[in-house]
C-alpha cells in the first residue's frame, strides 16, 4: 500500500472550507482515497501544533470545531525518532529549513513513504533530500 506523509498545509485544506483555496480539490481527493483504504496517510505528531496554530490565528471562531474534525479523522501520528531528528538538524544546517518542516520529510524517509505538501518553496528546496511531491502534482494511481 502506498504510504504518504501529509503536512499541515494539506490537512488544513481538508477543513478550511474555502472552495477557491489552491489545490483544495486535490487535497480532498487524497483524503477520499485514504478513506477508501487505497493508501496510508501519516504525519509527525507536530501536525497538531501547526494546524492548531493556523486555525486559531486564521479561523478563530471555528478553530475548535475544525481541529476536532482533523483529530477525529484518525490520521496515524508518528513520533520523531533520533534518526529523524538527526536528519532534521542536518537539513536545517544545509538547506536553511525549519525543524518543523524538515520533520515531515524525515518521516517520509523513515517510513519509506512520500511527503505531500502544498508548500512549493519547501518542496523546491528539499527535492534532492527525499521523496517529496507537491499536492498539485500528487499521483494517486
Amino acid at each position: 500500500m502506498k504510504k504518504m506523509i501529509v503536512d499541515a498545509s494539506v490537512m488544513i485544506k481538508w477543513v478550511a472550507g474555502d472552495p477557491v483555496e489552491a489545490d483544495q480539490e486535490q487535497a480532498m481527493m487524497l483524503l477520499q482515497a485514504w478513506m477508501r483504504g487505497e493508501l496510508e496517510l501519516m504525519a509527525p505528531t507536530l501536525w497538531l501544533y501547526e494546524a492548531g496554530n493556523f486555525l486559531g490565528r486564521h479561523l478563530s471562531q471555528a478553530a475548535e470545531e475544525k481541529l476536532t474534525m482533523l483529530l477525529n479523522l484518525g490520521i496515524k501520528s508518528l513520533h520523531l525518532t533520533p534518526a529523524m531528528c538527526r536528519l532534521c538538524l542536518t537539513w536545517m544546517r544545509e538547506r536553511a529549513v525549519t525543524f518543523f518542516d524538515a520533520a515531515y520529510l524525515a518521516a517520509a524517509v523513515e517510513t519509506g513513504g512520500s511527503l505531500v505538501t502544498a508548500d512549493g518553496k519547501f518542496a523546491q528546496r528539499m527535492k534532492e533530500c527525499g521523496p517529496i511531491c507537491l499536492l498539485s502534482e500528487v499521483n494517486l494511481d
